[in-house]
């Protein structure tokens, strides 16, 4: 009987798991480099603002042409300039249009005399609610109010007022990439997760 013996040419599941996501990573770019077009445009999210529905890491596709078909609608995530600063550019969710009445009572949002229903909002804790501030009341005409989802780590129109629609760039639809930490700490459960 003849044996024959062999290398088990397996190779080790890190190394693997390393080229997958290298090749995963070089995909994306690549996709993102051919649709970076006058209609779309990436974004890193770099802070916890947005909780749950963006991640510190994320990187989200934003429509830069659907606003021109319809305004900004109520729920939308849009990416706007900084009204404080020219070159930079947050993300937000409108949560008022022109012309609405925003309000805070029993730490809810109301809006028009109703309470709004906030699922994607991240309470941190009893109570913790949207605190107007400056921004409370009417919203003015061509403008929006718009609040981050994690309420208590957002810098949002409670402190410095509406957003003017001119500053919008676009609306946030697709979480096409996240990592954690690392480049290479890729969390795949969140690629591919559309924002409403």
């Amino acid at each position: 009987m003849n044996h024959t013996v062999g290398r088990d040419r397996r190779r080790p599941a890190g190394g693997r798991r390393f080229r997958e996501g290298l090749w995963a990573m070089l995909a994306a770019a690549l996709v993102i480099a051919l649709m970076r077009t006058a209609v779309f445009m990436s974004f890193y999210i770099s802070s916890g603002s947005m909780q749950p529905a963006l991640e510190r890491g994320d990187f989200v596709l934003v429509n830069q042409f659907v606003y021109r078909l319809h305004p900004p609608r109520r729920g939308d995530v849009i990416v706007f300039q900084y009204p404080q600063h020219e070159g930079w550019d947050f993300v937000k969710r409108v949560v008022g249009l022109p012309g609405d009445l925003v309000a805070a009572r029993d730490g809810r949002l109301w809006v028009n005399e109703t309470p709004v229903s906030e699922p994607e909002v991240l309470r941190v804790a009893d109570g913790v609610g949207p605190t107007l501030g400056v921004g409370g009341g009417r919203v003015p005409s061509r403008r929006l109010f718009v609040l981050g989802d994690n309420r208590g780590a957002s810098l949002d129109s409670r402190f410095w007022g509406t957003v003017d629609e001119r500053n919008v760039v676009g609306k946030a639809f697709l979480i096409y990439w996240s990592q954690g930490e690392h480049w290479w700490n890729v969390r795949w459960e969140r690629i591919g997760k559309w924002l409403p």
